[in-house]
């Protein structure tokens, strides 16, 4: 009855946990489509013959500008929360996400401003990072960690499917409105109030979970075999973490929980989640530009709603994955191998989508194809979630995935830019926007190169642990 009870408290907390990263996902996924069609919007002071070229530079900065304080903030947040536990960073994270996304949905003229909302929400936005360490420690286990990452990888599914529906849908009347995207961004502060109060009335701190269940974990680990390790240090008040960090030797001891679980089984594991990060960016912003883009000018012509829809797309293959595939894919051929299938199915999908730039897509063969490639695209996240995971003891988990978001946060600030940049290049040529998708193509398979060396070179068997 003990271990009955203990499951059931892990998997509430663990769907309580995961919920308070919604409005963060819905808001990044619903934003995703809009962005160029925003950038239209805040661009009043571009001429109009460089509109198109201006549109792509800045949807990447625009793009990137939350991204770009987490090369920090991933791994301070991170940290900081090893020692003053999760929940204040979360409730942290979630008020300002909610505040940053109220003002950019009442900018209508200001560029700057956007970034400038979009870099605060940055800032605060390493709730994810901190989620990944918390599931870590609610699950001492190799299959209830699975069962929590693959959770966790289908919010984000869903949200890929419902964030653009939503901002598609609450946009579709507003084009003539003073404020077009206040009504998408306004839904994303809502949210990220409702979770605040979940968050504060029904979470519980996850080093006080283990605490309270030590006993029956201990119980379950012996029959099990498990020998997982259980954090024993007491977590701290706000005050004194900070007084702690900020001295001279708190700085040395944060460095050294930082980097000492960086072993070369945890630098793969970073280096293939940083690939996937800068290729699914990428992709995204380049996907999102092609959709807005008029024929002419070497896009689709899709309207916001056909462009946000058909970003929903990815959410649903991320959905049907997590559902049906993941858990058993990584469970039977391990995270490696599983890794390498999901990029090998995404390249030739999306290279089959650049062919297409320069053609009306909006109805007939056209459509249909995309709707077939899109369905292949997007799934590889939660592969590589585990093997970081399984790579540290639980005392170090938010140090390891503080340090992994922050990688992955680089090659998000980097890639959409870098991305807009090609677009620019080969805007307003009919045959020639496959050209802008070939770095993230090259960098796919670069990583699939990268997985199958380490599974030869440190003998994984690409077999999942049953312990």
């Amino acid at each position: 009855m003990t271990a009955l009870v203990r499951l059931k408290d892990q998997h509430v907390q663990t769907i309580i946990l995961i919920s308070t990263l919604l409005p963060e996902a819905i808001i990044e996924s619903m934003l995703s489509p809009l962005v160029p069609f925003m950038v239209r919007t805040l661009s009043s002071d571009v001429p109009e013959s460089q509109l198109d070229g201006a549109v792509g530079r800045r949807s990447g900065i625009l793009t990137g500008s939350f991204y770009f304080p987490l090369l920090v903030m991933n791994i301070l947040w991170g940290t900081l929360s090893d020692g003053v536990g999760r929940k204040p960073v979360l409730l942290l994270g979630l008020f300002f996400c909610g505040a940053s996304t109220l003002v950019l949905g009442v900018n209508i003229s200001s560029f700057a401003v956007a970034v400038l909302c979009r870099l605060l929400a940055g800032v605060f936005g390493a709730n994810s990072t901190v989620a990944k360490g918390a599931l870590g420690e609610i699950h001492m286990e190799e299959i209830g960690r699975t069962w929590a990452y693959s959770c966790y990888g289908s919010l984000f599914a869903i949200s890929g499917i419902l964030g653009p529906l939503i901002g598609g849908l609450l946009t579709s009347n507003t084009s003539n409105s003073r404020y077009p995207y206040f009504n998408a961004c306004f839904c994303g502060t809502v949210l990220s109030c409702c979770a605040l109060l979940v968050a504060q009335f029904l979470l519980m701190e996850p080093k006080e979970f283990l605490k309270q269940s030590k006993s029956a974990n201990l119980e379950a680990d012996a029959d099990s075999g498990s020998s997982f390790e259980m954090d024993e240090r007491p977590v701290l008040g706000i005050k004194q973490t900070l007084g702690t960090f900020c001295s001279v030797s708190g700085m040395r001891t944060l460095l050294n929980n930082l980097f000492e679980p960086m072993t070369p089984k945890l630098v793969i594991p970073i280096i293939l989640y940083v690939f996937i990060a800068f290729c699914n960016m990428s992709w995204m912003t380049l996907l999102a530009l092609l959709f807005a883009t008029e024929p002419e000018h070497g896009g689709l012509g899709f309207t916001p709603f056909a462009s946000s829809f058909a970003m929903t797309l990815i959410g649903v293959s991320k959905l049907l994955c997590h559902i049906f595939l993941c858990r058993h894919m990584v469970r039977f051929f391990g995270p490696h191998k599983s890794f390498c299938f999901a990029m090998a199915t995404t390249v030739p999908a999306l290279l089959g989508i650049s062919f297409l730039g320069g053609k009306n897509a909006m109805e007939g063969a056209s459509w249909h194809f995309v709707v077939g490639c899109m369905l292949l695209v997007g799934f590889g996240y939660a592969s590589s979630i585990v093997m970081i995971t399984d790579a540290v003891p639980s005392v170090s988990l938010g140090a390891a995935h503080g340090l992994a978001s922050t990688c992955a946060a680089l090659m998000r600030t980097v890639a959409p830019p870098l991305a807009g940049f090609a677009w620019e290049m080969v805007a307003g040529y009919r045959n020639q926007t496959w050209v802008a998708f070939l770095v993230p193509l090259v960098a796919a398979w670069s990583s699939i190169g990268v997985c199958v060396w380490s599974m030869r070179r440190m003998g994984y068997s690409g077999v999942a642990s049953n312990e």
